[in-house]
């Protein structure tokens, strides 16, 4: 009786082994252990899409507080701009009107009493109006009997102080005065210091007293 063939379906052992992935290389084709950690790593480090780098989020940080501290830089140099010129123009209406206000006060005629009064308490405050009436109604008979006529200068005027509410200004006064006494006239000089009290848009008398 002959001997049974061996089956060609029958794989010897060695084959299969060939035929099976070998050890090695099914763990080159499995990803190591750190790469996969260098790989985790990687992605956790980069930032997610839709959000800001936190150095680009500094660099804006930093440039709007530089736009703010420009902004309030110039904010600051224009008000002392505006503030140098309000001081000036201050000055300059200050001057103005005390020279106008003392020329008023300073001239007179013995005519109309009256009109130089109204003139003065018209640019006075309340409290130094109520006292020029009051001097200028016991000076009324004097200033009739003996013709006295005033026409006042001023020659220089100068702020010694000055806000937005009052001021100080010192003024230097020619006044050419006549009367029975002297009919030729005379000169009297004399400085006076004027303060005056900011009124809306104006200036008003407040004090004039000799220096």
């Amino acid at each position: 009786m002959a001997a049974e063939a061996p089956r060609e379906d029958n794989v010897p052992e060695g084959r299969a082994r060939e035929n099976n992935v070998p050890e090695g290389r099914a763990r080159a084709n499995n990803v190591p252990e750190d790469r996969a950690r260098a790989d985790t790593s990687t992605v956790d480090d980069d930032p997610v899409e839709g959000t800001t780098p936190p150095r680009r989020n500094a660099a804006r940080i930093v440039s709007a507080l530089v736009v703010v501290a420009l902004v309030a830089a110039c904010a600051w140099l224009g008000y002392l701009v505006w503030s140098d010129h309000r001081e000036d123009e201050l000055r300059r209406s200050a001057v103005e009107d005390a020279t106008r206000l003392v020329v008023q006060l300073a001239s007179y005629d013995h005519a109309d009493v009256d009109a130089n009064i109204e003139a003065v308490v018209a640019d006075a405050t309340p409290e130094f109006a109520d006292r020029y009436r009051e001097v200028s109604e016991g000076l009324r008979e004097l200033l009739t009997n003996g013709q006295g006529t005033s026409t006042g200068t001023v020659t220089h005027a100068g702020v010694q102080s000055v806000d937005t509410g009052s001021a100080v200004v010192l003024v230097f006064l020619d006044q050419e005065i006549t009367n029975v006494t002297v009919p030729e006239g005379r000169v009297d000089a004399s400085r006076m210091v004027v303060t005056l009290v900011r009124d809306g848009n104006r200036w008003l008398l407040d004090s004039a007293e000799l220096a």
